[in-house]
C-alpha cells in the first residue's frame, strides 16, 4: 500500500525525530495507515480484533499528540487509484489460489488417510 519506493526517495533527507520535538508543529497524519495499524495490532486474548480498535487507537494517539502540544491534521486519501485496484485484485486472486491449494491438499490428505485406515479393517 502507499507510494511504492517513497522511503527510498526520502532516505537522503529524512531523519528520525522524537515525538516530543513536534510540540507546536502541525503534523500530517495518514489516517488510513493508522486505521490499518490499529485493526491489525489491537487484539484480545483470543487473537480477535478488539471491538472499535480503530476508534480507540485514534483516540489514544490523538490524546498523546495533543498532550505533547502537536497539532495533528488528518489526511484521508480519496478513491483507490486504478494501479492500486489492480494490485489489490491480484493479491485477492493470489490469496484465493493459495486457499484453494491448501483446501485441495487437505482433501488429498484426508482421502489418503481414509484409504489407509480402510486397509486395517
Amino acid at each position: 500500500m502507499g507510494v511504492h519506493g517513497l522511503w527510498g526517495l526520502l532516505v537522503p533527507v529524512g531523519r528520525r525525530v522524537s515525538v516530543e520535538t513536534l510540540a507546536g508543529k502541525w503534523l500530517a497524519v495518514d489516517a488510513s495507515i493508522w486505521m490499518v495499524q490499529f485493526m491489525r495490532a489491537m487484539r484480545d486474548d483470543k487473537g480477535d480484533m478488539v471491538r472499535d480498535a480503530h476508534i480507540l487507537g485514534f483516540l489514544r494517539r490523538i490524546c498523546k499528540l495533543l498532550f505533547l502540544r502537536a497539532r495533528p491534521v488528518f489526511v484521508f486519501d480519496g478513491a483507490t487509484p486504478a494501479l492500486k485496484r489492480r494490485t489489490l485484485a491480484a493479491r485477492c486472486r493470489n490469496r484465493d489460489a493459495a486457499q484453494a491449494k491448501v483446501r485441495k491438499t487437505a482433501e488429498k490428505l484426508l482421502i489418503s488417510h481414509h484409504i489407509g485406515n480402510d486397509l486395517f479393517y
